[in-house]
């Protein structure tokens, strides 16, 4: 297995580990299919033979014949499931599987005999005989899973086993029921229309057993000999699931289940007997409201094993729960001749299964490898259990006429016990759940590298900070539950505190930084994934802030990695400041696209503020480089601009020019307009003056493609555009800003408009009045902007310019020093990158002649 045990975090199942699970699916319908086809066989039979009052020993026992076949199904459970937990250990189970695929062939052959010369009571005993087999095969089958495919992706594998078995269910249910009426139709008596079935059915497992022997062998678990007490090891095994709290709760979980399940599959057969009175329909409405049912179980299990396919979803338990309650109550106060009542049935069968998928996937995980085939024999005889309970005592109600709408309210009621019980026992994972699905209907959440966090243990994740949602945005990508410190002052709101504390919060005091590096600490001893956002605060100019240092001494105080992280596509959701407040305004579109990426540990000792903050810069210019726009250019490039005043025809000239060029240069002409709109500084919609002239090459990227993505109006003037001009286009047009060289600079600072100027001179470090912009090689570097406001008491100052500055590096960019100057590379510049020297940025962004920081 490529050196790599299957219990090990991390193992990847090889090609053969894949056949061999597909195989064990393959194996595990047919013999589902088996049991289900040879018990509906049974059950019509039982209530031909009771209707046509044919001689056979205890007649009036056929009447019951749904309720002896039930008993049949989970005696050998109650008898044998020891042994079959101790064979699962002992022995491999593969060897298992497949001997419990020989006893299935002989059987089908003796109910088929049986049949054939007319014996009912032996025909019953070989279905008991099936079922000690379907007992020897389920802790092999259950077991096996995790040692073939690992972990990771046992929530789906233990889906797609509750998915087969509900197919073959259904295909044994409508079949048979189908065959065995249409036969008897045709004018065939009982036992004639139920042998060639039966002998269809047996030619078929000769199949199964074929199938066996491609799974491979698996090593053997346990080496305890075969001791008599064995096979009265019922209570131990039992104890063994109450041993640890989370076995014992996901056991009595799936019980419950199981006893719903087996209600609802006895209640069908009682409604289809009252309704066709016992006819010749009986079969086929059995069948149907049987099917009905086992659609429901695997519409649930196919939506529980999507959820489930990266990560065990316990918070789909209570969900489930509460479908069962809608299904039972609809089931009530449905008349038994609708057919609504079918579809009520699946509706319950869906909730079902959505709470049993997660509690199976839970239970494998948990059990230990060695412990496995005992533990999970103690859950079949649990299983058992609870189906024997829920059959007696619906044959009680039954026999004293209790009408089935009380029968399903009393069982929606219990459904609303377990339900509560189960959200009380799981908040976290039901809101969470709850919360990041709805979320998800507004978020596109794109996780890059996830496998870099490490699998267990404790790591300190620093990430970006741009909105108020990044918390969630965060839990939708990463692998690992996380954990978010949160000032303290937050957890004395009524709501807010109890909604945090849900999420295992960690509480720091905002004046007691010792406290909180120690808090913090514990909480990553624990093995925890703890984030903490190392700005401090969210950027509300678009740009990272300078990164604090508190989170050094966390690390180092935990001993554990640190891994920085890095969302794109955040700026402009309303949740962001931009348009200069946070959330109320309209969003720009819905589903929102953003991404997040994950670096490589850095180990605590290395993990500074600066090299923290430039991986995290590093991580969000790889992302960027992954926008949709950016691959696809002309979805910007084929946008058009309302443009007036002087040089229009050029200006449209030229956006046909850049339709005309090559892909390469298209994606990095948008890269850099994309760049423009991710600070704070010139809004969507918005009306800008152009001095055309000016800009030279960089109005490919400031005056057209930034135009194009944020749906600008444009005012194009000349270079030597005069006071009194300017002053009259700014107020027809109501010009919001003015982008240009230090011709428009000065004309604009001796008009003293509204607005703001943005100068691309290179020179305007030397100006004042104007929020001077660094340009090179053709594209916007950096952009200076109004200092934005500090709306709430936790937000900072953060600079939007500062004197002897070209303002913040635009996002999108990573940076590597020079000796002199540095190189940027990013999706807006050539492979090679592009070389500026005499500059660098600071600690906060702030592009900074060299030697003056």
């Amino acid at each position: 297995m490529h050196g790599m045990s299957s219990t090990e975090e991390g193992f990847v199942p090889p090609r053969r580990n894949w056949v061999s699970f597909w195989s064990l699916l393959v194996l595990q319908t047919q013999n589902a299919f088996n049991d289900k086809a040879a018990q509906f066989l049974l059950i019509p039979m039982g209530a031909w033979l009771f209707k046509e009052k044919i001689a056979i020993p205890g007649l009036e026992l056929m009447k019951y014949i749904e309720y002896i076949l039930a008993v049949v199904i989970v005696s050998p459970f109650i008898l044998f499931s020891p042994l079959a937990g101790w064979l699962s250990d002992r022995f491999s189970k593969t060897s298992v599987i497949r001997g419990a695929s020989i006893l299935q062939l002989i059987v089908l052959v003796w109910i088929s005999a049986a049949i054939c010369y007319h014996q009912i009571w032996l025909a019953i005993f070989g279905f008991f005989m099936l079922s000690v087999q379907s007992v020897l095969l389920s802790p092999g089958k259950r077991g096996i899973v995790k040692e073939l495919i690992g972990h990771e992706r046992l929530g789906f594998a233990s889906g797609m086993m509750e998915i087969t078995v509900v197919l073959a269910i259904c295909g044994g249910q409508i079949i048979t029921g189908f065959w065995f009426t249409n036969r008897l139709k045709s004018g065939l008596d009982g036992w004639a229309s139920g042998y060639t079935p039966l002998l269809v059915f047996t030619a078929a497992s000769v199949g199964a057993l074929i199938v066996s022997y491609i799974i491979q062998r698996v090593p053997v678990q346990g080496h305890r000999k075969f001791k008599w007490p064995i096979l009265f090891e019922h209570f131990g095994q039992l104890g063994e699931l109450w041993k640890i709290r989370a076995i014992k709760l996901s056991a009595a979980g799936a019980a419950f289940f199981w006893g719903f399940a087996g209600y609802l599959n006895l209640a069908a057969i009682n409604i289809a007997k009252q309704v066709t009175e016992g006819g010749d329909e009986f079969a086929v409405e059995s069948a149907l409201l049987m099917l009905a049912a086992s659609v429901g179980i695997f519409l649930g299990g196919a939506m529980a094993s999507l959820v489930c396919r990266k990560n065990i979803e316990l918070g789909l338990i209570p969900l489930g729960g509460l479908v069962m309650v809608v299904g039972t109550l609809a089931l009530a106060f449905t008349p038994m001749d609708s057919h609504w009542l079918k579809a009520w049935f699946v509706v319950a069968g869906a909730g079902g299964a959505l709470l049993l998928v997660p509690l199976n996937a839970n239970l494998q995980d948990l059990c230990p490898p060695r412990k496995r085939g005992k533990i999970l024999a103690g859950l079949n005889l649990l299983d058992c259990l609870a189906g024997l309970f829920a059959a007696l005592i619906q044959l009680g109600l039954v026999a004293q006429g209790v009408d089935f709408k009380w029968q399903f309210i009393g069982l929606a009621v219990l459904c609303i016990l377990v339900t509560n019980y189960a959200a009380k026992l799981l908040p976290q994972h039901f809101v969470r759940l709850m919360g990041l699905s709805l979320f998800r209907m507004f978020y596109r959440v794109r996780s890059h590298n996830p496998v870099r966090i490490p699998k267990e243990g404790g790591v300190l994740l620093t990430p970006n900070h741009v909105s108020y949602i990044d918390a969630f945005i965060l839990s939708c990508a990463c692998p690992r539950k996380i954990r978010f410190l949160m000032f303290d002052g937050y957890f004395k709101h009524p709501w807010v505190g109890r909604f945090v504390r849900l999420f295992d919060t960690v509480p720091i005091s905002q004046t007691r930084a010792k406290e909180a590096v120690r808090v913090a600490a514990e909480a990553l001893e624990e093995g925890a994934v703890v984030c903490i956002f190392p700005e401090g605060q969210l950027a509300r100019t678009g740009v990272m802030n300078e990164f604090k240092r508190g989170f050094e001494m966390i690390a180092r105080k935990a001993n554990c990695p640190v891994v920085p992280a890095a969302m794109d596509g955040l700026w402009g959701s309303i949740f962001s400041f931009e348009r200069n407040k946070f959330i109320y305004k309209w969003p720009y579109r819905v589903r929102y696209g953003v991404s997040v990426d994950f670096g490589d540990p850095i180990p605590a000792e290395k993990a500074d503020a600066g090299t923290v903050r430039r991986a995290v810069e590093s991580l969000r210019a790889g992302i960027f480089q992954k926008r949709d726009a950016i691959a696809n250019p002309m979805s910007l490039l084929g946008r058009g601009v309302k443009v007036c005043g002087h040089g229009v025809e050029g200006y449209q000239m030229r956006m046909a020019e850049l339709r005309e060029l090559k892909h390469d240069d298209q994606a990095q002409l948008v890269a850099n307009a994309l760049q423009i709109g991710e600070v704070n500084a010139i809004r969507r919609g918005q009306t800008v003056m152009i001095g055309w002239d000016e800009l030279g090459a960089f109005r490919d990227a400031l005056g057209i493609v930034f135009a194009q993505y944020f749906n600008l109006k444009v005012v194009l003037v000349h270079a030597a555009v005069s006071a009194d001009e300017l002053t009259a286009l700014s107020k027809k047009h109501r010009v919001d800003h003015y982008l240009g060289g230090s011709l428009l600079g000065e004309t604009w600072r001796a008009t003293k408009l509204a607005g703001c100027c943005y100068e691309f001179s290179g020179e305007a470090l030397r100006h004042h009045g104007v929020f001077p912009c660094y340009t090179t090689h053709d594209r916007v570097i950096s952009m200076s902007m109004p200092h934005p406001e500090a709306i709430t008491a936790t937000n900072q100052h953060q600079e939007g310019h500062r004197p002897g500055t070209w303002g913040r590096l635009l996002p999108g960019f990573h940076v590597e020093p020079l000796a002199d100057g540095v190189t940027l590379f990013g999706a807006s510049t050539p492979e090679q990158g592009i070389t500026i020297t005499g500059v660098i940025p600071d600690e906060s962004g702030m592009l900074t002649p060299q030697g003056e920081i």
